[in-house]
Formats: structure tokens, sequence, C-alpha cells
């Protein structure tokens, strides 16, 4: 697909993103929906996303969040 984003709808983007995100849960736990099991390599991903977010350089804190966007 040579589509650009700006040249989708809106539903064609979810079915996109949808299927983006279906392809690297398969990688990421397998394709056994009854084993699904922690692969190394999320196991790995998610600590690395841990310790950057211990560490301030991941993320944002809910407050902040809420606040730009007006939820507070």
């Amino acid at each position: 697909m040579n589509t650009k984003v700006s040249q989708m709808t809106v539903d064609e983007l979810r079915e996109v993103i949808g299927a983006v995100i279906e392809e690297k849960l398969v990688a990421l736990f397998g394709g056994n929906e009854d084993e699904l099991e922690l692969t190394e390599e999320l196991q790995e991903i998610l600590s690395r996303q841990n310790r950057e977010i211990a560490d301030g350089e991941r993320g944002e804190a809910f407050e902040d969040v809420t606040a730009r966007l007006g939820l507070n």
C-alpha cells in the first residue's frame, strides 16, 4: 500500500493501526491464543521501559496529561 496517511479515511487508518498492533502482539506473545506467554523479548522491552520511566526518560505524569488535555 503506497497511500499517504493524509489520503486515508479515519476507518482505513484505524484498520492499518489495528493490523500493525496485532502483528506486534503476535510477535511478542506468540500465535497460540491458548498458551499466551511473555516472550524473552517482551520481558526485556517491559523491563527497559520500566527503567526509563523510573529514570524520567520516558512517560508523562497522569496529572500533566489530564491538565494538557483539559480533563482536570
